[in-house]
């Protein structure tokens, strides 16, 4: 890759904010083990790190005014999903919730009886995501409300973590092909790859999901070279 290229891709300009803001802002402890890793290079094979696929319910879409009802996750490595590790939680009840959101989500008021403190949930979310690039299909919601989350409770703002956007990285695929219109929602673009139907608004099923249909774009992205991350990077902006 030529040094202009290098200075000016995205990841390289990711890696040089995310030094610049962990210089420059105190962070809790269980906050710089999310900020400061994973440690990833322009030639990091894409398969040699650690994902953590993350899906959201909440009320809404606005993260200042609205709830995360439950979070969904599952970790991969190696190329390979690991169902071990995969988690839903619902968050408790004091979360106000709105009738219609309830049909949508299937979560009712006395499910969230059971659940857990947004706390506890971040907090359990943020140990698992350490070291791991985190990945969402529409990564916008996830972003904007973990983003809220940190800056009502830590009082920070900015947080560099290291995202992927199955639905980006799918988008600009299909331009390459010159298919503009091409339907990138979740469902359909799983049916595109063949990979099997779920059901939706389960946090849970959507991060395992999505965790599949990156293995699958990996997959269709590879080449007689290694895939190297920055290239899905750069698809995901």
């Amino acid at each position: 890759m030529k040094l202009y290229n290098k200075l000016f891709h995205p990841l390289s300009k990711f890696l040089r904010e995310r030094e610049q803001y962990n210089h420059s802002v105190e962070l809790p402890k269980q906050l710089y083990a999310l900020s400061s890793s994973p440690e990833v290079t322009l030639d990091t094979e894409a398969k040699s790190l650690d994902y953590i696929a993350l899906d959201l319910e909440t009320t809404g879409l606005d993260s200042s005014e609205d709830r995360i009802l439950s979070m969904g996750w599952v970790e991969m490595s190696d190329n390979r999903i690991d169902l071990q590790t995969s988690k839903h939680i619902l968050i408790d009840s004091k979360s106000q919730i709105k009738p219609e959101t309830a049909v949508i989500n299937h979560i009712t008021p006395e499910m969230l009886k059971t659940g857990i403190s947004i706390h506890d949930a971040m907090a359990a979310f943020f140990k698992a995501a350490e070291g791991k690039v985190i990945v969402a299909h529409a990564t916008v919601v996830e972003q904007r409300f973990i983003a809220r989350y940190l800056e009502r409770s830590f009082h920070h703002q900015g947080l560099p973590l290291l995202w992927l956007d199955t639905m980006c990285i799918e988008k600009h695929m299909a331009n390459s092909l010159n298919r503009p219109d091409t339907d990138v929602s979740l469902g359909t673009t799983r049916e595109r790859y063949h990979l099997p139907v779920y059901a939706a608004h389960n946090a849970l099923t959507d991060a395992v999901a999505t965790a599949e249909l990156l293995l699958a774009q990996m997959n269709r992205l590879n080449s007689a070279t290694p895939l190297c991350f920055a290239k899905l990077f750069r698809l995901s902006q």
